[in-house]
């Protein structure tokens, strides 16, 4: 599976000129329901591109001076090169579902703490993307990209929802299997 590092960077940079921390940052906050980068995979990935001549990098004044990268008329059109490429098998990991797979070995309250925590995390995830959504449809968009966001976002949403279904519904047998086992 190819790296997509440089694809995330070149999409970020397609609409602004931004450092290596701005990179991060817009990373983290924008796909941080479905994609994430580190500081140690994004510069030495610019430091690549700026060679490759995808994007150009210029040095700012003085001693917290941040380079600033900007993407090339190459670096657009590798991106464009890699949107037509088809999709690599997406992979999902999910550390709950692998724990809830074996719960029946531990103890089901622990279990019920487990997926409360993943509760609570994808109702904070859905209320973020709801804040998100309203915010996005109220602002110009001079990119002509919002509609792509907001499928984007939607699909978080839709997302966080199944989570939050499937969580109710875990913490209902989880609670059964406690009642059951106290009876006894």
């Amino acid at each position: 599976m190819a790296k997509k590092t440089p694809y995330v960077i070149l999409g970020l940079l397609s609409e602004e000129p931004l450092d290596g921390y701005d990179i991060k940052k817009r990373i983290d906050i924008r796909f941080r329901f479905f994609w994430n980068e580190s500081y140690g995979q994004i510069y030495p990935e610019l430091r690549n591109m700026v060679k490759l001549g995808w994007i150009t990098s210029e040095s700012g004044e003085g001693k917290k001076g941040k380079t600033v990268y900007a993407i090339t008329d190459q670096g657009r059109n590798e991106l464009k090169t890699w949107l037509h490429l088809p999709v690599e098998t997406e992979s999902l990991r999910l550390e709950i579902l692998l724990k809830m797979y074996f719960a029946s070995i531990g103890d089901p309250a622990l279990m019920r703490g487990h997926v409360e925590t993943f509760l609570a995390a994808h109702q904070k995830d859905l209320m973020i993307l709801n804040m998100f959504k309203k915010e996005l449809e109220t602002i110009e968009d001079p990119y002509q990209n919002h509609q792509y966001i907001l499928s984007v976002i939607d699909f978080g949403i839709k997302t966080n929802e199944a989570y939050l279904s499937w969580s109710q519904e875990a913490l209902h047998m989880l609670r059964s299997k406690e009642n059951r086992d106290e009876a006894k």
